[in-house]
């Protein structure tokens, strides 16, 4: 078989196994790589609405179905579990077959599996479709930073980055606002077919704008015991995190949980370093600019998530208000997040990504610490959730572009993945570890100063976490030459 028009060979004699090829006149347009990136955009979009929609649902769903708060709670755990520990291998699988390929199956799978998920009759069902969006959303999800990144000029891709975090934003604003905008009038098996029109959408879009791939890696054996050394690693420290608040952080089960994953890991960092095809490059992740540059995305996402998580408890306990209330202040940090996001790249170029991220990072301490001090106050909380989403805006933006620079183009797969693993087990910390630090201090009281006392604990260490994230992306950025 003979190079086609974009000088690929076909990897295959049957289609299916090809990834289709962009019309003459698209593939020759200026403006096609910008094409690429809104197809991403699509799925960006389609899977923070998921993430943020079904969460409002589990109070119906647990009525519909008459099971307990803790079974209902595994229809986000499943679904979690799956995405974070599936990452890095689909990212692998997708660096030697076709980062295009797998995308769009990805929007196959998510969008067939939120169609069972609305019919699914019992919970054990739902949760088994929900098994199945997460592996679809796994597919999406570990190949949309790099297709962004491998479609676009090198001097454009910090500015593609954040349009891309820019679309997870506004998915993130109008998940809960539809949702609850839906379950005035319908019951909860609408909310996961709202998935099926974006889901269509979003495969034409990647169907017919994004390039095939390039520098794809050789086709060798794929690490599947350092992928079940990595999923039931994470399986068990994501259970452990999720579960901690409503069992019991002392409780025997969890911290085995906890310890258990943990030495899986060890043995998985072990395996990886002898593996003949390893499934991460323990060398690659050991630099600077990798290790303290997902350290960086991980503090990020676990200040921005909660950020969401905390803010609702305050101004419907503390303050008295309404949940509406509570939305709508939420709405001004995903809000700058996607004002923000965008531009970081024009501000990286003129000003030094490095800087920008520092900056980026005591942006969000300063915002943290507005929120936490002066929430009783409307106007100041928003202009701290503005302060928070900026912030992040800049720092993922810049921070991703950083990572993504330390990997060769044939593993791009493996560190789109990485950055997405990495967000999944920030926001499980920022959910688990920041409901418990408000907990800790009296987040649970019927009281409303005490509530309060305990929202300001909490925001003063998201404040510090933020900080922390800004010097790591800094030093991450820094050696790789970007001041």
């Amino acid at each position: 078989m003979g190079p086609d028009e974009e000088g690929l060979r076909a990897a295959s004699s049957f289609a299916p196994f090809n990834e289709p090829r962009r019309l003459k006149a698209i593939r020759e347009w200026g403006g096609a790589p910008w094409l690429a990136v809104m197809a991403v955009c699509f799925g960006a979009i389609m899977s923070q609405v998921d993430a943020s929609i079904v969460s409002l649902a589990y109070p119906s769903m647990q009525r519909s179905f008459g099971v307990t708060i803790g079974a209902v709670t595994w229809v986000g755990l499943s679904y979690l579990l799956t995405v974070v520990a599936t990452l890095v291998l689909i990212g692998r699988i997708s660096d030697m077959v076709g980062r295009k390929l797998i995308y769009l199956y990805g929007f196959i799978v998510f969008t067939g599996a939120s169609v069972l998920c609305a019919v699914a009759p019992n919970l054990a069902l739902l949760v088994g479709g929900r098994v199945l969006q997460g592996i679809g959303a796994a597919m999406i999800q570990a190949n949309s930073v790099a297709i962004v990144y491998l479609s676009v000029r090198t001097e454009a891709r910090a500015r593609a980055l954040g349009i891309q975090a820019a679309s997870q934003a506004v998915g993130l604003a109008i998940g809960p606002t539809l949702g609850g905008l839906l379950l005035q009038v319908v019951t909860w098996r609408f909310l996961f077919m709202v998935n099926v029109p974006i889901g269509v959408v979003a495969f034409c879009a990647s169907f017919a704008f994004i390039p095939r791939s390039r520098n794809l890696a050789p086709r060798d054996r794929v690490d599947w015991f350092g992928s079940a050394y990595l999923l039931s690693g994470l399986g068990l420290i994501l259970v452990g995190l999720s579960s901690g608040e409503h069992v019991g952080w002392s409780s025997p089960g969890i911290i085995g949980s906890l310890v258990v994953g943990a030495g899986i890991l060890v043995a998985f960092v072990a395996h990886e370093q002898h593996a003949p095809q390893p499934l991460v490059s323990i060398a690659l992740l050991r630099t600077r600019s990798v290790s303290l540059g997902v350290s960086a995305g991980a503090l990020s996402y676990f200040v921005l998530y909660a950020t969401l998580f905390l803010v609702p408890f305050e101004v419907e306990r503390a303050l008295g208000r309404s949940s509406a209330v509570a939305g709508l202040l939420l709405l001004g940090l995903p809000g700058a997040l996607a004002l923000f996001a965008p531009i970081a790249g024009r501000l990286g170029a003129r000003f030094g990504s490095s800087r920008m991220v520092l900056l980026a990072g005591t942006v969000m301490g300063v915002g943290a610490l507005v929120l936490g001090i002066a929430s009783s106050h409307l106007v100041v909380a928003v202009v701290g959730l503005v302060l928070l989403g900026s912030g992040i805006g800049v720092l993922n933006t810049l921070n991703n572009h950083g990572v993504m620079m330390s990997f060769p183009p044939a593993s791009a797969g493996v560190g789109s993945g990485t950055i997405n693993t990495v967000r999944g087990l920030g926001t499980s910390l920022g959910l688990a570890v920041g409901g418990a630090v408000f907990a800790a201090n009296g987040g649970a009281s019927a009281m409303a100063h005490e509530v309060q006392s305990a929202f300001e604990a909490s925001m003063y260490m998201v404040a510090v976490l933020g900080v922390l994230a800004g010097l790591c992306g800094a030093s991450a950025l820094r050696s790789v030459g970007d001041r």
